[in-house]
Formats: C-alpha cells, sequence, structure tokens
C-alpha cells in the first residue's frame, strides 16, 4: 500500500512540475521552449518583423547565458527570419511561422 501511495505521488508531482516548466505565469511559452508566435509579435498586429524577430532572440540568447546555456545559431538572426519569411515579404506571419516550427520539431 505504501508503495502504491508514494508512486502516485511521484507521478502527481512529475506531471506538476512538467506543466510548470512549459508555462510562465500568462501561460505562454518560457524562454527555453520553443516560442509562441504571440511571445514574438510584441505590437500584436500578427505579423513578425525582423525586427522584432530579432528582439526576441537576442532577450532570448541573453536568457540563456545567463543560465550557463547558448542559444543555436543566435549570430544568424538574419538569415534564420530570411528562411522562415518564405514567401520573402519581410515579416513573418502566423503560417509561416507555424510551418517552420513544425520542420524544426520533426528535424530533431
Amino acid at each position: 500500500m505504501n508503495g502504491y501511495v508514494l508512486s502516485a505521488l511521484l507521478v502527481f508531482l512529475t506531471i506538476s512540475m512538467s506543466a510548470n516548466a512549459t508555462e510562465n505565469e500568462n501561460g505562454s511559452m518560457g524562454m527555453s521552449q520553443m516560442p509562441v508566435f504571440s511571445d514574438i509579435d510584441t505590437n500584436q498586429d500578427k505579423l513578425l518583423s525582423e525586427e522584432e524577430f530579432e528582439h526576441f532572440q537576442n532577450a532570448r540568447q541573453e536568457l540563456r547565458e545567463s543560465e550557463g546555456r547558448m542559444l543555436k545559431n543566435s549570430s544568424h538572426c538574419h538569415e534564420m527570419f530570411e528562411r522562415i519569411d518564405s514567401d520573402h515579404n519581410n515579416v513573418i506571419d502566423a503560417k509561416e511561422f507555424q510551418s517552420h516550427h513544425e520542420m524544426m520539431r520533426y528535424s530533431k
């Protein structure tokens, strides 16, 4: 019986910790997770400018450095923006962002 209670408690704690690790106070993804479109779209116009994208990447890099981690390809922000902007109109829309997000998820 004690083993069962301990196992149930461990499962509950694991689930609770996982949920807390992936969301911050306002429900959006933390900087250590894959970014959410709305976290980058600071002016909420449903488009990501290169300036918004670069600002977010720089903030993410600073956070990771403070955690003793590095962000891959952090010096290639412009090239990354161009790669995500598949229609080359100098902004990233939600569809382009999601396509890139999915490609990154499946490439692991």
